[in-house]
């Protein structure tokens, strides 16, 4: 799991790397019928080819990807560099997502040789929502952690809490407890059930105040809540305004109370994909009301005087643009000379620049994919902005 300290851990190491550097990404995902049998490798291996990286790296490479053995990862990075007493260092990421920022053209498989490509990892870092998913067990609830793909539990969040607290918030139902006693002839039925009600509340809001300490103490803002409706829907009218807001969803109940976290993934991530989907769809409605600006020129124009809060682009970005003499993006060698005519404007792959040019003007990027993605592309002509004004 990539928690925290390895995120940190991540960036020191990538920013350390000086050039030249051989970067390679290569699309390993075994659900892809086009990796089987790892044809992935003759991929990657042809495309190290075409660099001119020196032999003894790219024989360090090749090496590496021959011992490479990642059945759950989607995305295997590998940068590698030769040091001092021409040894070759390797840095190896698999990841257990796609990337963006990634050449389409040679099967999802990037090759440099030069400056380091670090653009894809450290947006996904930057970028992806760590999602906490709290299963309301009658045993004893979980709290699990998900992030990058993976999935890790947090065993002591919830350690402290007694046996006995479980029984009582699972059994406890204000509408089943109702019905029950007024089946029953004793007196003061109303005043029973007010005060299991009482007992019952005091429990969750115990329970709520841990579930707020552990997502402050792991930097979380996405709460999943999974277990039977009713438990879950009870517990979240008792979080603070702040936690609730972080709900995204409420996921049915697993069948074995003590299924592994990995079945917990399995369970979740179907539900998380759909809430980022509704997402990015809900930033396309929002440059259509505000209105916001769409299409390659308009939208590197309002980046560029930074006026936009938020830039759209797709997930299979390959787009050239142009970089002009005063070192502007324009769609176009037109419009590159408009905005410096002395000096000859030079093409760039819009994916090797978008990322540096939104962090100097402030400005979040959001790659979309899927039905988002196919909508940016065919309504707002590959490119949309939220504007600050």
């Amino acid at each position: 799991m990539i928690d925290r300290d390895t995120v940190q851990q991540i960036r020191a190491e990538l920013g350390a790397l000086q050039p030249p550097v051989l970067s390679l990404y290569v699309e390993v995902d075994p659900a892809n019928p086009d990796n089987a049998r790892r044809a992935w490798e003759l991929r990657a291996r042809n495309a190290l080819k075409a660099l001119a990286a020196p032999v003894a790296v790219e024989q360090a490479v090749l090496a590496a990807l021959e011992a490479e053995f990642a059945p759950e990862a989607r995305t295997l990075a590998i940068f590698a560099a030769e040091t001092a007493g021409s040894q070759v260092t390797i840095t190896r990421l698999p990841l257990h997502i796609s990337l963006p920022l990634l050449d389409l053209s040679n099967g999802r498989v990037e090759a440099r040789w030069g400056e380091p490509y670090i653009a894809p990892i450290i947006y996904a870092l930057d970028q992806y929502e760590r999602t906490a998913v709290i299963w309301l067990r009658s045993e004893g609830w979980r709290f699990c952690e998900v992030f990058l793909g993976e999935i890790v539990e947090h065993t002591d969040v919830f350690r402290s809490v007694e046996a006995d607290l479980w029984r009582e918030v699972d059994q406890f139902d204000p509408q089943r407890l109702r019905e029950r006693l007024r089946a029953q002839a004793m007196g003061n039925r109303d005043r029973f059930a007010r005060r299991m009600e009482n007992i019952a509340a005091r429990y969750l809001q115990r329970l709520a105040g841990l579930t707020e300490r552990a997502l402050a103490h792991f930097g979380i803002r996405r709460l999943v809540l999974l277990g039977r409706d009713e438990a879950t829907k009870q517990f979240v009218a008792l979080l603070p305004r702040t936690v609730q807001q972080m709900v995204v969803a409420h996921v049915a109940d697993l069948p074995h109370p003590e299924a592994a976290p990995a079945h917990v993934l399995a369970k979740v991530l179907p539900v998380l994909e759909h809430v980022e989907q509704v997402h990015e769809q809900e930033l396309l409605n929002q440059v259509t009301r505000q209105p916001g600006v769409w299409g390659v020129d308009p939208v590197l124009a309002a980046l560029q005087e930074g006026r936009l809060s938020v830039l759209l682009a797709p997930w299979r970005l390959n787009e050239q643009v142009w970089l002009s003499g005063n070192a502007l993006l324009a769609g176009s060698r037109e419009q590159a000379l408009v905005l410096a005519p002395d000096a000859e404007p030079q093409p760039v792959a819009l994916r090797d620049v978008l990322v540096d040019a939104c962090t100097a003007f402030a400005t979040r990027l959001e790659f979309v994919s899927g039905a988002a993605e196919e909508r940016l592309l065919r309504d707002f002509s590959g490119l949309a902005g939220i504007l600050r004004w």
